[in-house]
């Protein structure tokens, strides 16, 4: 049986938490903030689509927790029954996500 599993913008870092400065593209832009901002919550309705509003880079970096977590997988181990955490691959400003299995 397939769960929801919800989404939480855990931290969002800056280009300056990488860099210790604002970082500036090539074509003299200034990389702005992510969207993601901490403690945006998101549900994944367990359909495998991404959820409303949610980072598309950021969604095909965590699906496969995501996915694992939909069909009842997971890390009792290590972190615990029903939850994962994933980051958005942007080297610029990666944001952490922590993801639950809820009923």
């Amino acid at each position: 049986m397939r769960s929801k599993v919800k989404i939480t913008v855990v931290k969002q870092f800056l280009p300056e938490d990488i860099f210790g400065h604002e970082y500036t593209l090539v074509s003299g832009q200034t990389v702005s903030n992510c969207s993601m901002k901490a403690g945006s919550e998101f549900i994944s309705d367990g359909s495998g689509n991404k959820p409303e509003g949610f980072c598309p880079h950021a969604w095909n970096s965590i699906f496969k927790n995501v996915h694992l977590l939909t069909w009842g997988g997971g890390y009792p181990e290590t972190i615990g029954e029903g939850i994962s955490f994933g980051v958005c691959p942007d080297g610029l400003r990666p944001v952490i996500f922590k993801l639950e299995k809820i009923e």
